[in-house]
């Protein structure tokens, strides 16, 4: 028979599995912000680095926003998709096959021409700099997390958009936009990015 304070541990409230690892990932978030990007002498170099931080980014942003209950699956997969050139090289090969949500986070790569109804999280790569904005009237009533690093990307309808600021990651996020697809965004990570309503910022 345990005494009161055994008893006392074993009645104690635990924080759920969920909990404790969405603070692993909230702490895997601030540290990658900590990130600067290397500078070796070879630009090949220097890409290859910024876009490995940018793929734990990706990982990162579907592990804090959450999709509206009625948005469609497919066969449990959580598809992030690449629109145009494909910046990342093996770096996305890292996040593949990892838990978002319930669901397993798979990679496809689409042609510019190319949309698709299953993709949770579409990255529109600089290659698509002329035309983005097609693609996300094409999207725009859709549950979709638009991600680019196109200038002005977030100003003008995407959600999310990745900027240096010296050798750091940052992020711009676009609230309107992400109420707009249905999108609930942590305020943990609105705490990290500049705010984006539209066309006005505020500055961080």
């Amino acid at each position: 028979m345990p005494g009161p304070r055994e008893q006392a541990k074993v009645s104690r409230p635990q924080g759920t599995g969920a909990n404790r690892r969405m603070k692993q990932l909230g702490q895997g978030l601030l540290f990658t912000l900590l990130l600067y990007i290397n500078s070796p002498g070879q630009a090949e170099d220097r890409q290859t680095s910024e876009y490995n931080i940018k793929a734990a980014f990706l990982y990162n942003f579907s592990s804090f926003i959450n999709w509206p209950e009625q948005s469609p699956r497919h066969n449990d997969e959580f598809e992030l998709c690449v629109v145009g050139n494909d910046p990342f090289g093996k770096a996305l090969d890292t996040i593949s096959g990892k838990s978002v949500h319930g669901s397993l986070l798979t990679i496809r790569r689409l042609s510019s021409a190319e949309t698709s109804d299953t993709c949770k999280l579409i990255y529109i790569s600089k290659s698509e700099a002329g035309r983005y904005a097609l693609l996300l009237s094409q999207i725009q009533a859709r549950p979709v997390l638009t991600v680019s690093d196109i200038e002005e990307f977030a100003v003008n309808g995407g959600i999310i958009r990745f900027k240096l600021v010296g050798n750091k990651i940052r992020f711009e996020i676009n609230v309107d936009a992400a109420e707009r697809a249905g999108l609930k965004v942590s305020s943990r990570l609105l705490s990290l990015a500049t705010i984006v309503r539209e066309d006005r910022l505020t500055a961080r």
